[in-house]
């Protein structure tokens, strides 16, 4: 119930009825009669309903003998629901009357809105304006015998969009009453497609008819036989520069009527664009197409715009795509298109040979050709010159080979000039440099235009039911364009198989990369693979030789030491040539001395890599190992991550992994637990991936047993068993822990058996489980007060004081962290002496001592700068910080973090 002061109503039939309070609240009747009564009067708002008309369309022309007598029940129920709303219903003579503002039901609104914009039937439908109960609406008067009227005033667009807007499907859904449904629905329809085809003519005048396309050829799909809505769609497809889809459009709409087309219709088809016709699989490049909008008008002035990006990324589609959209506006001059393969094996094109031909399409008779390349570049350039021409210039080299191309700029600012669009794999910084080309960098497909191009391609029906394998097909093709096409080419070729089938056979090494191939129609070969192939034989030899040594390295990303040292040259060196790479899209530079690839060019790189001999690989996966090991020492000096080594693991993380399987396959067990080992710290300090770190220190475990080395299986044990505390599975950590203190027993080693406990109890402590942490801890304590480890007690004692703060009991806790820093002075203080103050601090912030806490962290700080440790002295800091915050003085505590 609505209720007095519940606020007003609003009553919505351009959809499923739905009655919302103004705070959106839906109070829609549940009972179909009492939603079909509510309908059937909302519609006539402020106009009586006979009651023998509501009894016909409540019962659908069915009504019982108590109908009367259950009308007025429903009657009263609708009143008490409406009641306080500003929508009052009341008896007028022989029927009811529901009266209220006419903006208070979407319908009048609709209506209201329309008419503001000029848009009227001819005769409104009955059971709009109160037909007698029975009569049927007449037919809406066929669209070829009544034009619509001429468009108002330009303010009519805004009013058509939110009249449309206002439908939510289709009108008077579950109104409760079919025949109610039949009576109005005509009327509503009608007036909504006049109202959609009067939009589509302001929005082609305005030249924005692209914009309305899609609702467009909804509507005509949904009313075949109305010849007005097919003609707007072909004229807006038209206008948006996507011929080859309006000459389909005009051709199925004239082949689903009965009778030949009208005139309206008939003269849509009658013309025919000359720009060439768009790709109709080409999806996505919104942003792109854009940016070539934008820059077209620049390039006037001489400068050529610049296409680039990797081998199958799409960019003589988007070319393609964007002249057939816009050629027409911007070129009525025309366009000159010429493939340069710049990266064919057979070697670029000459420029005279291409010169040639543009030459012949300007008009110039063969044998009239200048026999000199410089003579007919000269011809050339006099002939575009002065005329709005495009210049495509497709798979270019080099500034060299497209120097002679490109026409000269113009004279002044207004003289009509041709603008050159040049696509190449090369990122051609020379020709920036000579011209001040304006570069448009083109990168792979975002993850929903990828799925989208394969459901274009496949069909809906092939790849609605598998989202997740779309997805990783998707990536397994690294969303290039021409990988996705020739993939779906596969499937399409396989009906039998399933998208995931596919996707796992690219996933595999060996048989991935022929998965993308194939044979053109020439009979050369075609694909990815060759396209790769091409770009990689155009490399000067060292360039080749480091592309292929980077086949050994497994990660999609590397740095310039990672590449000097698998190709052993000098980082200068190296740095010259990984720029190369990066110039033809080989490599992308993702940051400074940071480079990635994607799967497919490191696959590529890994066949060429298979071709080295076998001490060549031995020797580059040797340098590769001592590398990381050198790396992964840094990052885990003093045994425990050190700043900027989270950044750095999240980077390398999967690279790392496979380095130290790599050193397990390479017979270097003391290498490979030596990396894992390291890369447990690293984990532990991210969080990364479970899985992927318990692979790293099961690998690990394994090489140090096969090392036969006791102290290195006590430490990958240790580490097993804290990723154990860190999945919560405690028992299975206590056996593992049991069998690292008797590995570190067998070694002889006491510190490391200490070493073991203190990082099971510290991985304990994250998990919250201090029960069994603080017993631990104090086990350790203890064992630490003997002279063979008496090296270990301020540690033990200090980490016994922060498990004590965790578990709420400050008092030990200080008594701990006062011994240790008495103890940490007598060794000469140092970093030992900085972290049993932080703990002191800590205790006496915890029993409420805040000035004495305080006193405690400002000394940890004065006793931080004279150790030199900057990570330690940040520490400081920040304790300090946290203290002062958690004291509400932050102005102090944002002043006392800003050294860390």
């Amino acid at each position: 119930m609505v209720g007095e002061g519940n606020g007003r109503v609003h009553i919505d039939l351009l959809g499923p009825v739905v009655v919302r309070r103004e705070d959106g609240t839906a109070v829609t009747p549940s009972a179909p009669k009492r939603r079909a009564l509510l309908s059937a009067l909302a519609v006539r708002l402020n106009r009586t309903v006979a009651t023998e008309e509501l009894i016909e369309l409540v019962w659908e022309g069915c009504a019982p003998p108590t109908a009367r007598a259950a009308l007025q029940g429903h009657v009263a129920a609708v009143r008490q629901l409406l009641d306080g709303s500003g929508l009052e219903l009341g008896t007028r003579g022989a029927g009811y009357l529901l009266a209220g503002e006419p903006d208070r039901v979407d319908v009048l609104r609709f209506g209201r809105l329309c008419e503001q914009a000029g848009v009227l039937l001819p005769e409104p439908a009955a059971p709009l304006d109160g037909a007698p109960p029975g009569t049927a609406p007449p037919e809406p008067a066929p669209m070829e015998a009544t034009p619509v009227e001429a468009a108002p005033a330009d303010g009519a667009p805004p009013l058509l969009r939110a009249a449309l807007d206002l439908w939510r499907g289709p009108a008077l859904a579950d109104c409760g009453s079919a025949l109610l449904r039949e009576r109005t629905l005509p009327y509503l329809t009608d007036l909504r497609l006049r109202a959609l085809e009067r939009l589509a003519d302001g929005l082609l005048r305005a030249g924005r008819g692209g914009e309305l396309a899609a609702e467009l050829a909804e509507a005509a799909d949904g009313h075949p036989a109305r010849q007005t809505l097919a003609a707007r769609l072909v004229r807006c497809l038209e206008q948006d520069g996507r011929s080859a889809e309006a000459r389909e459009r005009y051709e199925r709409a004239v082949a689903r009527l009965s009778r030949p087309p009208g005139p309206e219709l008939r003269l849509a088809g009658e013309q025919p664009g000359v720009r060439p016709a768009a790709d109709r699989r080409f999806v996505g490049r919104t942003d792109e197409l854009a940016r070539l909008d934008q820059v077209v008008p620049a390039a006037r002035d001489g400068r050529p715009i610049l296409v680039t990006g990797p081998a199958g990324v799409g960019k003589t589609s988007l070319v393609r795509q964007w002249t057939a959209r816009r050629g027409d506006a911007y070129f009525p001059d025309g366009v000159l298109h010429a493939e340069l393969r710049g990266f064919d094996p057979d070697g670029p094109r000459e420029p005279a040979e291409v010169l040639g031909e543009f030459l012949t399409a300007l008009g110039t008779a063969p044998d009239a050709l200048p026999r000199d390349p410089e003579d007919r570049a000269r011809r050339y350039r006099e002939l575009v010159g002065g005329r709005r021409m495009l210049v495509v210039l497709d798979d270019a080299a080099s500034y060299e080979q497209l120097a002679p191309l490109l026409p000269d700029p113009p004279a002044t600012d207004s003289e009509p000039a041709p603008v050159a669009i040049v696509t190449s794999r090369s990122r051609l910084r020379h020709l920036v440099v000579r011209t001040g080309g304006i570069p448009l960098p083109l990168g792979v497909l975002g993850p929903e235009e990828a799925a989208a191009l394969l459901a274009r391609v496949l069909g809906e029906d092939r790849t609605a039911g598998e989202p997740e394998a779309v997805a990783e097909l998707a990536e397994r093709c690294d969303r290039l364009p021409l990988a996705l096409r020739l993939a779906a080419a596969r499937l399409a070729a396989r009906p039998d198989w399933s998208v995931a089938d596919l996707a796992a056979e690219l996933a595999d090494e060996q048989t991935g990369p022929a998965a993308l191939s194939g044979t053109g129609t020439a009979g050369g070969p075609l694909g990815l693979t060759a396209a790769l192939d091409r770009t990689y034989r155009t490399l000067a030899p060292d360039a080749a030789r480091l592309f292929t040594l980077l086949g050994l390295h497994p990660g999609a990303e590397l740095d310039t030491a990672t590449a000097a040292a698998l190709a052993d040259l000098p980082p200068a060196a190296t740095r010259t040539l990984l720029t190369r790479l990066d110039a033809v899209h080989l490599l992308e530079e993702s940051g400074p001395g940071r480079y990635a690839r994607r799967e497919l060019v490191r696959r590529h790189a890994a066949a060429q890599a298979a071709e080295l001999t076998c001490d060549e690989r031995f020797l580059a996966l040797d340098r590769l190992i001592a590398h990381y090991l050198d790396v992964t020492a840094g990052w885990t000096a003093g045994g425990a991550a050190t700043v900027g080594a989270g950044a750095w693991f999240r980077r390398e993380e999967s690279a790392l992994r496979a380095v130290v399987v790599c050193a397990e396959q390479q017979g270097r067990p003391a290498a490979a637990w030596q990396l894992a080992h390291r890369a447990c710290r690293l984990y532990e300090t991210t969080g990364h991936d479970r899985t992927h770190w318990r692979a790293v220190v099961e690998a690990g475990l394994r090489a140090a047993h096969t090392d036969r080395d006791e102290a290195a299986v006590a430490r990958l044990a240790t580490d097993l068993a804290v990723l154990h505390v860190d999945r919560a599975a405690h028992r299975t950590a206590a056996d593992t822990l049991e069998r690292a203190v008797a590995a570190a027993d067998r070694s002889g080693d006491a510190a490391l058996r200490h070493h073991c406990r203190s990082r099971v109890a510290a991985a304990l402590l994250r998990a919250g489980r201090y029960e069994r942490a603080v017993p631990m801890l104090g086990d350790l304590v203890a064992a630490a007060r003997t002279p063979a480890t008496d090296h270990l007690l301020v540690r033990s004692l200090t980490d016994l004081a922060d498990a004590l703060v965790l578990a709420d009991d400050p008092g030990p806790a200080l008594r701990h962290a006062d011994e240790a820093v008495r103890a940490a002075t007598a060794r000469s203080g140092g970093a030992e002496a900085v972290l049993a103050t932080h703990s002191r601090a800590r205790a006496l912030h915890a029993l409420g001592r805040r000035d004495a806490a305080l006193s405690s962290a400002r000394l940890a700080v004065a006793l931080g700068r004279t150790v030199g440790d900057p990570a330690l002295e940040a520490r400081s800091h920040n304790l300090l910080a946290d203290l002062l915050d958690a004291l509400g003085r932050t102005a102090e505590g944002a002043e006392a973090r800003r050294p860390a």
